[in-house]
């Protein structure tokens, strides 16, 4: 056989050589997005971006410098969604599926996020701070912030994050409305 009718093929040391390098590729790209996503997945707009269609008004709100808005607040000290929505894994995959099912709701005004337990903590509020602060509030003979005479009042009762906050208090008193706050009656 003449050497033109011979067919040229790689040698399988050319052939073996290549599989390391698509391999790298591979990993390299996916652990960027991996990176990336979870950098993605710590801001904002992570959440209605991909599942949550109702939560525009809160991501808005979180970016929009509304005095009136605790969001807001927290957003301008540097707080993010996830500094105090701290979703777990299963609780994630529980909303990929029923969103994907079209079986999903959210109203955070529904969701008890104003807990003690939640904002009375080392790392955000301190209850004998707070109390201190608010000790001649508004001129009133009470603190809303000390005694709440034997009734099981959390912050959430007053303090609304996403929305105007209510001034639960004036159930019982006739305190000043705070700016920017609404009467519960």
């Amino acid at each position: 056989m003449s050497d033109s009718s011979q067919e040229k093929k790689p040698s399988a040391k050319k052939r073996t050589r290549k599989w390391p390098i698509v391999v790298g590729v591979v990993v390299v790209v996916l652990v960027a997005a991996g990176a990336g996503f979870l950098v993605w997945h710590e801001q904002p707009g992570f959440c209605n971006a991909i599942c949550h269609d109702p939560m525009d008004p809160y991501v808005e709100g979180y970016y929009s410098n509304d005095p009136n808005l605790l969001v807001s607040a927290h957003a301008q000290e540097g707080y993010e969604c996830l500094d105090c929505h701290e979703p777990t894994l299963s609780e994630q995959v529980s909303e990929a599926v029923a969103w994907a099912t079209g079986d999903f709701y959210s109203d955070l005004a529904k969701h008890d996020l104003g807990t003690e337990e939640l904002c009375l903590n080392e790392a955000c509020h301190v209850r004998a701070d707070i109390a201190a602060a608010t000790e001649d509030w508004g001129g009133t003979d009470f603190n809303p912030h000390a005694s709440h005479v034997g009734k099981d009042v959390q912050c959430g009762d007053c303090h609304s994050v996403h929305r105007e906050s209510e001034l639960y208090c004036n159930k019982c008193h006739n305190a000043t409305l705070p700016e920017g706050w609404v009467d519960p009656a």
